[in-house]
């Protein structure tokens, strides 16, 4: 970045936080093993709330401790807010202190959000982003394998009553 580009990123960043000046700079990076680490959390955090309420009852109260205890883990330190006044209406602004705990609270949100579009397959129990509200598979060919195998354990179902 030369000197004039990062005296306009000064000027126009004002008094935002540093995580969005840094995330704005074209030499910012973070190190491979630490990126590979916060994702391998993140979905282990992403599971564990996934499981929790999919098998809700059947799972002993023990085993429901451990995943509240493994939510309860994931966080780090919050990030401070303030209050600005828009034109139309007062507005919470974030400060991270860390391009880490900025991500951490968007996955957050997106993660406690009951209209995100964030969810998991049912089928091959991976998680995608949904492109429309009620989609319950990551693709077709997951949603056809889902519907065979419900098929085929339906019919075998029926051959046991017999």
């Amino acid at each position: 970045m030369t000197d004039r580009e990062g005296i306009a990123i000064t000027m126009a960043m004002g008094n935002a936080p540093q995580a969005v000046a840094m995330g704005l700079q074209k030499e910012y990076a973070e190190r491979y093993d630490w990126l590979v680490k916060e994702f391998t959390d993140w979905a282990f955090t992403f599971m564990t709330s996934f499981l929790y309420y999919m098998d809700y009852d059947t799972i002993d109260e023990q085993t429901r401790s451990l995943y509240r205890q493994g939510i309860s883990a994931f966080g780090g330190i919050s990030p401070t807010y303030r209050i600005a006044l828009e034109k139309d209406s007062p507005v919470i602004v974030w400060d991270f202190h860390s391009l880490l705990v900025m991500v951490q609270m968007c996955f957050s949100f997106m993660l406690t959000d009951k209209d995100s579009d964030m969810r998991m397959c049912k089928h091959c129990k991976k998680a995608f982003v949904a492109s429309r509200k009620g989609n319950e598979f990551c693709s077709q060919r997951c949603k056809n394998q889902f519907n065979v195998y419900k098929s085929r354990e339906k019919k075998k179902g029926n051959k046991r009553d017999d």
